[in-house]
């Protein structure tokens, strides 16, 4: 090759200065490239000085960066020394091709470094076919050997730090993560979530001046004992969480008044349309229905029956599940019940025909029994289900016009305590005018209720305006309230009050953690059964 072509050749690959290409052999999938280094002299590893004694040469062969899809190959000669200190222990040395390859290894720098890069991105096995695409034959074990070898990076100090645990198992094993707030990066993964690990950890980082987690014991105790300097604040998301467990509670309570006042809600009207006072219709239950659902019924009774006898005979829970092949919660809310659940629909679901029912049933009764005609006309009027509903319909009335009822819709029938519960905790003025309506007419009938969602926004005001300074106000309202489910959370908020009111002053909070968290188990799950702590960690400090 001319020494002009072999320049060019060099400075396309990259190659360091001093070493030279001496021929290039290309095939269809490979690329090989023999090179030497013209280095006069070569500093000895051990005692760094500069010898020029040849003592051999040897061929060493080191993949590198593929090139248009081939491999490419290089095929050293790398030369050996001999050293010139007599007191040295290295007598003979081989020479260092820093800027190329480490020593013992089997490919260059740079593209173990491509090979790093695939593991972080896409993990073991799917690292390995990204790499095959662009030309790199490399193998899983190899990939993630590589990518354990990458140093720990350096933590800067943290002032504001976020703690949450995730699962690694489900209700079984769980770990910590911690986000440093300010950067929104993750800074550790933990094996558990114990309160002396998160301790010593905290220990080790004396700099930490404000800690923000969720309300469980552990990361509190955590924090007191392994930080004490630093001031801990409540997550929002958590309390608001626990608010609405708390009301849900209380509104589930308040069913009953609301359905003593059986008041019609109030109805959307549509623009031209001409229906009468909006009803619900209610087809009685088929027999060949309802022959069935009596048949499961016994099968479920009969398995309680089985069950509170193997309970008398003494097996444990447990047991009992393992013998039936049902789940252990299972039988705990069974024997918990005291009879088998029926499954039965207390509450009939709302359909889009209801406001037209008593519409169709007028027309029938004016002599219009077409199911098409009568699909056109409340189509006209804004009705989008299809002509299947008006032909059920229309069919019921032809077998026996007493199977169909119409009665007003009440409160009672679309009041849910989930949905109320979302009612109470927005914001007002996010309600839309029908929504607003729906919650007049439930603190109207409730008396419980109206007090509930008065101490509800005075908590929510307070915190959306970081009014941290009104919490105990807010804790006399709710001791003069008397509602017991309230003042059971009130009185759980106190036992952490420096912390809570911490929560509603500040800024911070574990947003950013929990969306660290969603990432953290988007890498562990792509890992399959190797996101082991020590790999898991790796990838995700590397990734910040």
């Amino acid at each position: 090759m001319e020494p002009r072509e072999a320049a060019l050749l060099s400075s396309i690959l990259h190659l360091p200065a001093g070493i030279t290409i001496t021929s290039v052999h290309p095939s269809a999938t490979e690329l090989v490239v023999r090179i030497a280094c013209h280095i006069a002299s070569m500093p000895c590893p051990e005692c760094h000085q500069p010898s020029t004694r040849i003592h051999g040469n040897y061929q060493r062969t080191v993949a590198d960066l593929p090139c248009a899809g081939r491999s490419v190959i290089l095929a050293l000669t790398v030369r050996k020394f001999v050293c010139s200190t007599p007191t040295c222990s290295h007598k003979i040395f081989t020479e260092r091709l820093a800027g190329l390859v480490q020593p013992y290894a089997r490919m260059t720098s740079r593209l173990i470094a491509l090979v790093q890069a695939f593991g972080l991105v896409a993990g073991g096995q799917m690292g390995t076919r990204l790499a095959d695409r662009t030309g790199i034959a490399t193998t899983p074990p190899t990939l993630l050997r590589h990518l354990m070898q990458l140093p720990a990076p350096v933590t800067r100090a943290v002032r504001v730090l976020g703690v949450d645990d995730f699962a690694w198992k489900k209700r079984f094993t769980y770990g910590t993560i911690v986000v440093d707030l300010e950067r929104r990066q993750i800074i550790d993964v933990l094996p558990d979530r114990e309160s002396a690990t998160v301790e010593t950890w905290l220990k080790e980082h004396p700099e930490v001046d404000i800690v923000s987690r969720d309300r469980g014991k552990e990361f509190a105790k955590a924090a007191t004992l392994g930080a004490p300097q630093a001031r801990q604040v409540v997550d929002r998301f958590h309390m608001v969480k626990n608010l609405s467990e708390v009301l849900r509670e209380i509104l589930g309570h308040c069913r009953t008044e609301i359905r003593q006042g059986e008041v019609p809600l109030p109805q959307v009207e549509t623009a031209g349309s001409s229906l009468p006072t909006a009803t619900t219709w209610q087809q009685r239950t088929p027999a060949q229905v309802k022959k069935a659902h009596q048949a499961r019924q016994a099968s479920r009774d009969d398995r309680y029956q089985q069950m509170t006898t193997l309970r008398v005979q003494g097996l444990t829970q447990r047991e009992v599940a393992k013998r039936m092949g049902m789940s252990e919660r299972a039988v705990r809310t069974w024997l918990k019940r005291g009879a088998a659940p029926t499954n039965a629909r207390h509450v009939r679901r709302r359909s889009v025909f209801d406001p037209y029912a008593a519409y169709v049933l007028q027309r029938w009764q004016a002599g219009v029994h077409e199911a098409k005609q009568l699909y056109e006309e409340i189509q006209a009027q804004g009705f989008s289900g299809t002509v299947r509903i008006v032909q059920r319909f229309v069919q019921a009335l032809r077998d026996d016009p007493e199977k169909i009822t119409l009665a007003a819709e009440t409160s009672a029938e679309r009041f849910s305590a989930n949905a109320a519960t979302w009612l109470f905790i927005r914001d007002p003025k996010q309600l839309t005018a029908e929504k607003q309506a729906e919650l007049e007419l439930i603190c109207q009938h409730s008396e419980t209720a109206r007090k509930t969602y008065a101490l509800t926004q005075q908590f929510m005001t307070m915190l959306r305006l970081r009014r941290g300074q009104e919490f105990e106000m807010w804790l006399s309202a709710v001791e003069a309230s008397h509602i017991a489910e309230l003042r059971r959370f009130a009185h759980s908020l106190l036992k952490d009050k420096e912390a809570v009111v911490a929560g509603l002053t500040l800024s911070y909070s574990n947003g950013p953690v929990e969306a660290q968290v969603q990432k953290l188990k988007l890498v562990k799950r792509s890992m399959f059964g190797r996101a082991k702590l020590p790999l898991l960690r790796q990838r995700l400090l590397h990734a910040a």
